[in-house]
């Protein structure tokens, strides 16, 4: 499989590509596992990323009570048949920095959201947490970078959902 790489910088400074993968293997076995969904907020879809309840806790804990900025970046690896989006959010003046790996494939609405709302907001996995006081919401500071990476997602997604990441 020849992997395509872009890179779109959603930050205000200078975005460098977090990490690499090779092979499909690679990709199925960093792919985020707490998953994503859509939440609706000010009559319109946000897309969300759902982390563990200690995990979410742990970036409250770094961000509650400081004026927070976020650098977002969508780094996009694909071949023509699948997409994946590794989704890096870095909160400035903090320790706090995560990757969350994506198959763009099965998520064009997420990713349509994105570039809609020019928004991304993380929430807790379990349902026993997740309402809409426990979602944080981070607007990305260049809303074009997502439009662009929606751009790349439609034109190389070519094997949505029937597909199934099989290889070959």
């Amino acid at each position: 499989m020849a992997i395509t790489k872009l890179l779109f910088c959603a930050c205000k400074g200078t975005c460098v590509p977090k990490r690499n993968f090779t092979t499909l293997e690679e990709f199925k076995a960093n792919l985020h596992k707490e998953g994503a969904t859509l939440v609706e907020f000010s009559g319109g879809k946000v897309p969300c990323i759902l982390v563990s309840p200690k995990k979410y806790e742990e970036m409250l804990g770094k961000v509650y009570g400081k004026r927070v900025s976020a650098d977002t970046l969508l780094d996009i690896f694909y071949d023509g048949r699948d997409v994946f989006v590794d989704v890096n959010i870095k909160f400035r003046d903090t320790d706090f920095e995560e990757n969350f790996l994506l198959y763009a494939n099965d998520m064009l609405e997420w990713f349509e959201a994105l570039a809609e709302s020019g928004m991304i907001a993380m929430g807790p996995s379990e349902t026993t947490y997740t309402n809409s006081q426990n979602i944080f919401m981070i607007q990305l500071p260049k809303k074009d970078a997502a439009e662009k990476a929606l751009e790349i997602i439609k034109t190389n997604a070519k094997n949505r959902v029937a597909r199934g990441m099989k290889d070959g």
